[in-house]
């Protein structure tokens, strides 16, 4: 009489199969995650620069419209605006990012260039 069910060279045949097709799977896995990571920093990041500009442009008496000026907005400046609600998180290293950082607003040509960087390394220029 015959029993129903896998002999052991079968089921071993089929974690052979699974562990193979894991070995296969994973690392493209691995990579979606760390580029989808990066890619939201680089959003995070443009929604702080967003945010500066929507600051600049509700207080224009203080940040003029000069070739060659550099203004320094600290992201406590923007979150006391109520342009952005903290905390924020680096989503590439997962660790916070410090309210004294700044956002350097350059002009040239005539418009407001904004860049963020991640650092408490801006030097303001004013005439």
């Amino acid at each position: 009489m015959k029993e129903k069910g896998f002999t052991l060279v079968e089921l071993l045949g089929v974690i052979v199969i699974v562990a193979a097709l894991s070995l296969i799977v994973f690392p493209i896995v691995m990579g979606q995650f760390r580029k989808n990571k990066s890619q939201i920093s680089a959003v995070t990041w443009r929604l702080i620069e967003e945010a500066a500009s929507l600051y600049v442009d509700a207080n224009p008496n203080q940040y003029e419209l000069t070739n060659g000026n550099v203004y320094c907005i600290t992201l406590n400046q923007l979150v006391v605006a109520g342009n952005l609600s903290e905390p924020f998180i680096d989503s590439s290293t997962g660790e916070r990012i410090p309210l004294n950082n700044t956002v350097k607003v350059s002009v040239m040509n005539n418009q407001f260039s904004y860049s963020f960087n991640g650092e408490n390394s801006c030097a303001e220029v004013r005439p």
